[in-house]
């Protein structure tokens, strides 16, 4: 719990800094402005679309919860759902969101095995749409990145190639397990040799379990149609909820931009930030955006980079935080 408080005091003193920089950096009084002329009926909206995010997150674990003939209630599901989004922020390349909802689900009687399960199928299925989606967001936004930004524009191609090799990889276990045998092998020898991993037998029989796991959770996906139909649309509703914050900002101070632009921008910095190691890409999730942004915004990217990251990000560990206390007071209730 210490090394948890650490990281996120770290995150969020490293995005405070970004943030406070950018605001002095450049027109503070007018961020000071947009600010408070900013129109609460969209800021309420913004909160929506955050809540959307963890709502459909939820509806895609209740989906695989019932296919395992699971009882667990939606309200827990949220719960875990925010839990999680409250860990990634706080972890490196966010690690720690699906460890963490592990323990709250085995702390509520539920087996390792089982929850473990529900969280891959979910990972397998948010890294198909992601990738799809990125897929469509880099051809319809490449060519305006690379106007704005063209040193950078090259990096949303490494994001989605990121992204994708992890799916490719998957279905190629799926495929040919000895060929992907051989990968594993040669990939952690590689790491090994350069120091990046430690202990190489370990490495490789631990790989090689989770990706069996991976591999029946696909075999058992494929075989319900409807189960997987219902949480890829869950789940591409949650991504929808997520790329479209940054219009729903720009409405919210007054700046008119072209939705499916600035979202398409918004998923391509996603894809960008995924390759930053800082826990929740702090630092350079606020440099993205002022980068990305700048153009949409002009004079408004400190308020729009401000309201942003509050609700992207700090609403995360905020009610992250809280329901990650409620939960262990919850468990130390019931003990006594």
């Amino acid at each position: 719990m210490k090394k948890s408080t650490r990281n996120s005091m770290i995150a969020i003193s490293l995005s405070l800094l970004i943030i406070l920089i950018v605001l002095f950096a450049t027109d503070f009084s007018k961020s000071i402005s947009y600010l408070s002329a900013a129109h609460p009926g969209w800021i309420f909206l913004i909160f929506c679309l955050t809540f959307g995010t963890w709502l459909f997150e939820a509806i895609t674990l209740k989906v695989f919860s019932a296919m395992r003939n699971l009882s667990i209630s939606f309200s827990f599901l949220l719960k875990i759902t925010v839990i999680g989004a409250f860990f990634n922020g706080i972890t490196p390349f966010s690690s720690g969101g699906q460890p963490a909802q592990i323990v709250f689900m085995q702390r509520r009687g539920i087996s390792i095995g089982e929850s473990t399960a529900m969280l891959v199928s979910r990972f397998l299925i948010y890294q198909t749409v992601i990738t799809l989606l990125g897929g469509v967001a880099v051809f319809k936004a490449y060519p305006l990145v690379s106007q704005k930004i063209s040193n950078l524009a090259v990096l949303s191609i490494f994001g989605f190639a990121l992204n994708s090799g992890v799916l490719v990889g998957l279905v190629l276990f799926s495929l040919s397990p000895k060929l992907t045998d051989k990968l594993i092998h040669f990939v952690i020898s590689f790491l090994y040799k350069i120091r990046i991993v430690k202990e190489k037998e370990s490495s490789t029989e631990k790989a090689m379990r989770e990706l069996r796991f991976f591999h029946s959770s696909m075999k058992e996906l494929v075989r319900r149609p409807f189960a997987l139909t219902t949480a890829s649309l869950s789940t591409l509703a949650q991504l929808i909820c997520m790329i479209s914050i940054p219009y729903f900002v720009a409405l919210s101070i007054g700046t008119t931009v072209n939705y499916l632009e600035i979202s398409a921008v918004q998923l391509i910095l996603f894809l960008v930030v995924s390759l930053i190691p800082t826990p929740g890409a702090s630092g350079v999730s606020e440099g993205g955006y002022v980068l990305f942004f700048k153009s949409f915004f002009g004079a408004g990217i400190g308020a729009a980079l401000l309201i942003w990251r509050f609700f992207s990000y700090y609403a995360n560990i905020i009610f992250g935080a809280l329901l990650s206390a409620h939960e262990i007071g919850f468990k130390s209730r019931s003990r006594s």
